[in-house]
This record gives structure tokens, sequence and C-alpha cells, in this order.
């Protein structure tokens, strides 16, 4: 475990919040991406990435973010971002990656709001 990077992984509702503090880098992406491949494991409603403890973020976290995104994507499982710190989304912004995944301010927005899609979902797929 790097001392770079602390990652807590909490259930709000039906989402699955992995927060992380400290550095998101070449040197601690290993570790976060063992930390999202089992919350993704888990199969939640929702997995919430919580960067708002996070104080560097390089291209490694973005990298981390977009393999997320699409294993996420591959399960069914939508992926959310929770208040990322300024450094990751000026990184989403300059690499044009910003509109791939949603942001909330909190993890209990995050949870009311994909339960709210879910539900959404859920109907279509009965009507059609």
């Amino acid at each position: 475990m790097s001392p770079w990077l602390t990652c807590d992984t909490t259930r709000v509702g039906g989402t699955l919040v992995c927060r992380f503090a400290g550095d998101l880098s070449m040197d601690t992406e290993a570790q976060a991406a063992a930390a999202l491949r089992l919350a993704l494991d888990e199969s939640p409603a929702v997995l919430a990435v919580d960067l708002a403890g996070v104080e560097f973020f390089t291209s490694s976290g973005l990298n981390l973010l977009l393999v997320t995104r699409r294993r996420a994507l591959a399960a069914g499982v939508p992926l959310v971002l929770v208040a990322p710190c300024p450094m990751a989304l000026r990184v989403l912004d300059l690499t044009d990656a910003a509109p791939l995944f949603p942001v909330h301010a909190s993890a209990e927005e995050a949870d009311r709001l994909g339960r709210t899609a879910s539900a959404r979902r859920h109907a279509a797929s009965r009507e059609g």
C-alpha cells in the first residue's frame, strides 16, 4: 500500500463509493485500480469515485478513470465522480474527457440521482 494514497470504500444506499485521498499518479495507480476492481466486482447499482481528497492527479489517474469507466459500462454499472478536486477537473477538461463522467457534489446526491435514473431505465425496459 502506498503512503501517498488512501482508499476507503463505503456504501451509500445502492451506491458504492470509493473515496481516494492523496496522489493518483503512476506510483499509486495499481493500488487505486485494485480498489476499483473490487468495487465493480460487487456489482453496485452505481459506482461513485470520490476525488475530493485527491491532491495530485496525473495522466495515470485519468487512464485509471477511463479504464474503470469502460469496465463499468461493460458490467452495466453507472460510474460517476464525486467532488473531483480542481486538478482532476483540469485534466478532464484539457483532455476533453469531462463529458464522459457525470459529476455530483456528494455521495448522497450520486445515490439519489442514480436510483432515479435506474428506475427510469427499468420502466423504459418494461415498456419496450
